[in-house]
């Protein structure tokens, strides 16, 4: 079960105290949950961390939250608050990975005209993964995390504003920011991959840009 499929009673019942229900909501949230921070985590390990304190925040304040309708928000927003947390306390690089196939569903790139079994396309795939690790490794954690939200999760620029507790301005502006690097250090490799943000308003960008400093 997705995060914005979870019905508003079942909701309602784990803010009430029902414990049972709170059991079976973390159970089929879970999923969900780990599938958003593995990929800005890329390491499965420390991905269970992560999601084990998600799930303990959860269980501790959902009997707090006060519109249920925006549960889904909510909790991505403590997932990516715990992410963080966790980045400021292991003081780790990211490194964002990029399957050996290519093809995966939370893949970022594809490559086409080439052959997985061909020992060239291979080296080539390789080689394609090492960039792209190398360009996301490079990014600012909220402009990683805007990128990944957006790109990787399809989330909306309105969702991804509520989980980072910024502005829609922001949300672009770290997006804005985060493509150009990429395009910069990658290429046609990412060439006409990215999903429309939308117009900007005028002078928002600079507006964000002081928001986010």
């Amino acid at each position: 079960m997705s995060l914005q499929d979870v019905p508003v009673a079942l909701i309602e019942a784990c803010r009430e105290g029902d414990r049972v229900a709170v059991e079976r909501l973390l159970r089929q949230i879970s999923p969900d949950i780990y599938r958003i921070v593995y990929s800005m985590l890329r390491d499965h390990d420390d991905t269970d961390e992560v999601v084990q304190e998600t799930l303990i925040r959860l269980f501790r304040y959902i009997a707090k939250l006060k519109e249920p309708e925006k549960f889904a928000s909510w909790t991505m927003r403590i997932t990516v608050s715990q992410v963080q947390t966790w980045r400021m306390k292991r003081g780790r690089l990211r490194m964002y990975e990029i399957s050996d196939g290519m093809d995966s569903e939370d893949s970022v790139i594809a490559m086409t005209g080439t052959n997985a079994h061909n020992p060239r396309d291979l080296a080539s795939r390789r080689q394609i993964h090492e960039q792209v690790e190398s360009a996301m490794a490079t990014l600012p954690d909220r402009q990683q995390t805007a990128v990944v939200l957006f790109e990787i999760e399809g989330c909306s620029i309105k969702e991804i504003a509520q989980t980072m507790a910024c502005s829609e301005g922001a949300v672009k502006f770290n997006i804005h920011e985060a493509r150009k690097k990429l395009q910069r250090r990658l290429g046609y490799l990412v060439q006409g991959l990215f999903r429309k943000v939308g117009g900007a308003v005028q002078g928002e960008s600079q507006v964000a840009k002081a928001e986010d400093s």
